[in-house]
């Protein structure tokens, strides 16, 4: 499937289901497949439990993503990504890294940049790193910052995700009426979430 018809479906998923399913185990799998969630992303742990997630979210319909800043048996290189895209076969990646953006690109795999919009400079700076990386999305954290800087973001980014300290379904709400397409948590009362 070509990157452009990957970013289509991704896309198609969200608006069905805006809530995203932060993985921390194998086992937050099905309770995110149970809760209708239809992509996951696997924050943190090993390649190992990555390998049985990346599985089971293909037979349950799910795409899937690694964060390959913090999952341990992955080298944050153009290797470690070419191993996820043809030994694994995520669908996509979350990276702070902006080298890690194009290398994914170059494997066919959706990336999405992460950025902390910790204050005005942060803010800023991290318009640039999307300027150079062209990623296929946006993760700005935390997610309740965007209410207050929506203003702020130029039109023509990628599509934007919200994540971090999402704890209610209010505050998951609120998000979701800003430009953001989707809301990233590992919180899985809010996997339930339906528009």
């Amino acid at each position: 499937m070509k990157i452009e018809d990957k970013l289509l479906d991704f896309r198609a998923r969200l608006s069905r289901k805006p809530v995203i399913a932060g993985l921390k185990s194998v086992d937050d799998v099905s309770e995110a497949h149970a809760a209708g969630v239809e992509v996951c992303f696997y924050l943190v742990g090993h390649i190992f439990d990555l390998r049985q997630i990346v599985r089971q979210c293909r037979e349950n319909g799910q795409l899937s993503f690694a964060h390959v800043d913090l999952i341990q048996g992955i080298a944050g290189d153009r290797y470690g990504i070419q191993f996820l895209a043809e030994e694994l076969e995520v669908d996509g990646i979350l990276t702070t890294k902006s080298h890690l953006v194009s290398a994914a690109r170059s494997q066919g795999l959706l990336a999405i940049q992460r950025l902390f919009m910790l204050d005005s400079e942060s803010l800023r700076s991290g318009l640039r790193i999307l300027n150079s990386s062209r990623p296929d999305a946006v993760e700005i954290l935390p997610a309740l910052i965007l209410p207050n800087v929506e203003k702020r973001l130029p039109k023509g980014l990628p599509p934007v995700i919200g994540g971090g300290l999402v704890e209610t379904e209010a505050e998951l709400q609120a998000v979701l009426k800003t430009p953001a397409i989707a809301v990233s948590t590992s919180g899985k009362k809010l996997w339930k979430y339906r528009k």
